[in-house]
């Protein structure tokens, strides 16, 4: 079991990914960021450390390739709740409360210190992406045929891959796992939700990243993490969130930042001994 001061370096090791990024600021990014103070005392240490680390600032640099007709603005805020069912236009917002529940999940179920710090990691680039796929889609007025957390979480899935075989593993793996960690019990009223069981979560996580990289993520299958009759499925649907990116997102990505942001070295932090 880790301890709560364990869990706090962990979250702190995972916002550091972004400032292991680069030094310099964003070059014209569109995307905005802000940092709301949390009026909940308990919430007080997680808006500090976002903060102190400047996890936003580096998300801006991290989404430099991206040039969208009008602004982003992606926000940490206090919620009451994980995520926000009615999110203001044009913005993503990253729940205070979901990284507390992300703290308090791991320190249950993780008392390896590597797995905890890949979790975490994972989650925090899982939540941040797939709300910044959802203000896309809002920003682009791309059509979403089904539910539109689904599509968003596979539009995460998809970015997670593009960035070196380092952030997609992390990513990939520390997002599945939460998931599976999760423990929600479902009942018939549950599927009246627009959101997927997270079990269904992960299996659309891991079914894009087995189709992306399959000599990566192939020891799932042999696993029996993901099923065959699933695994034989997933490059089709890859290659229906990636023609839709193709069509949608591309024409709005900049190619050469594109190749800078791939060769950078996005997750070269190391914990101290």
């Amino acid at each position: 079991m880790l301890s709560r001061y364990t869990t706090h370096s962990l979250i702190t090791a995972a916002v550091l990914m972004w400032s292991a990024a680069s030094q310099a600021p964003a070059q014209q990014s569109q995307v905005q960021v802000a940092y709301d103070a949390p009026t909940n005392a308990q919430l007080q240490p997680i808006y500090q450390r976002l903060k102190q680390r400047a996890v936003l600032e580096e998300m801006q640099v991290f989404l430099t390739p991206l040039h969208l007709p009008r602004p982003l603005t992606i926000k940490t805020a206090q919620c009451g709740a994980t995520t926000l069912q009615q999110r203001p236009a044009d913005t993503a917002t990253v729940c205070y409360e979901m990284i507390a529940a992300i703290e308090r999940l791991v320190s249950q179920r993780a008392s390896d210190r590597n797995l905890a710090q890949s979790v975490i990691i994972g989650a925090f680039i899982q939540t941040a992406l797939h709300e910044t796929s959802r203000a896309i889609f809002e920003i682009l007025d791309v059509p979403i045929w089904g539910r539109e957390r689904d599509a968003a979480d596979r539009l995460a899935a998809l970015i997670m891959t593009q960035f070196g075989e380092d952030v997609s593993r992390t990513a990939i793996t520390g997002t599945a796992d939460l998931f599976m960690w999760s423990d929600k019990t479902w009942t018939g009223s549950d599927f009246s939700d627009t959101g997927s069981p997270d079990y269904q979560r992960f299996f659309n996580y891991v079914c894009i990243a087995y189709a992306a990289a399959p000599l990566q993520f192939g020891d799932m299958v042999d696993r029996g993490i993901l099923p065959k009759r699933r695994a034989e499925r997933c490059q089709g649907e890859y290659d229906q969130i990636r023609r839709a990116f193709d069509l949608r997102i591309m024409p709005y990505v900049d190619p050469d930042l594109l190749i800078k942001a791939r060769a950078t070295p996005w997750l070269n932090w190391a914990p101290p001994k």
